[in-house]
């Protein structure tokens, strides 16, 4: 793996262990001066930003006028501020519909955005990403492509969110002492882990401090292979001695 390819793989892994950003849009009310705006979000499986933006924000405003916008994360668990990895996602972003299975996933996610399906001007948002800028620290600094930082849609089954959705529910409600386990490789004693979601690359767990992410050794792309990569992963602790891959906020 060269350079360029690992700083492609952290970027994801970084964008993907945070769940809140900034914003920035094209400002109708200032004749595109820059607007930025916190913003929670989830990635799809490919790795593009999915927002629940109100019809009533000025940044949804924005957007509806120009769609050019990026998204900022950053490991916000650092405490120097310039000594962080961070990303900066551009791209369009574009309404997408609101399916059960998306509002699902975004709620495992962030449940206290529950509140805002009741207000029915609340829509989900793509940001289809097109360049990403990425730092992964002193002198780690990339400019990466879009079709690189996205994860090919044909490389994982169209039935793989039916496949995590039963995933995370069988986890969560008969296998918590994997969960407890895969916490502890990350350092972190936890007695009631909630596995959040999983994609193609790994998977998230909340616990009472903070989200974890897990890596898998090897992507999953259907039910099957993400059987498979949960096996590999309580066999990698069992000789490695309870150690995974770091990577949280």
């Amino acid at each position: 793996m060269n350079d360029y390819q690992k700083a492609v793989k952290d970027a994801r892994e970084l964008a993907r262990s945070h769940e809140n950003g900034v914003l920035s849009t094209l400002s109708s009310e200032m004749d595109g001066w820059p607007f930025g705006s916190v913003a929670p979000y989830i990635l799809d499986y490919e790795g593009n930003p999915v927002l629940l933006l109100s019809g009533l924000a000025q940044h949804t405003r924005n957007i509806k006028k120009d769609d050019r916008v990026s998204l900022l994360a950053w490991e916000q668990e650092k405490g120097d501020i310039q000594q962080a990895g961070r990303i900066t996602l551009l791209g369009r972003a574009q309404e997408v519909e609101g399916t059960d299975t998306l509002r699902d996933r975004y709620l495992r996610y962030i449940p206290q955005a529950q509140q805002y399906f009741a207000i029915h001007d609340f829509r989900f948002y793509r940001l289809a990403v097109e360049r990403v800028r990425f730092i992964g620290g002193f002198g780690d600094i990339h400019w990466v492509r879009g079709e690189d930082y996205r994860l090919n849609p044909e490389s994982f089954d169209p039935s793989f969110a039916e496949a995590e959705r039963g995933a995370v529910l069988h986890m969560n409600a008969d296998h918590r002492d994997a969960l407890i386990q895969y916490c502890r490789a990350l350092g972190v004693e936890e007695t009631e882990p909630r596995l959040l979601g999983i994609d193609p690359e790994g998977c998230d767990i909340q616990t009472r401090a903070r989200r974890l992410r897990v890596r898998f050794e090897s992507a999953a792309r259907d039910a099957p292979s993400l059987r498979a990569a949960f096996i590999r992963l309580s066999q990698s602790l069992r000789a490695s001695g309870d150690e995974l891959p770091r990577s949280g906020s």
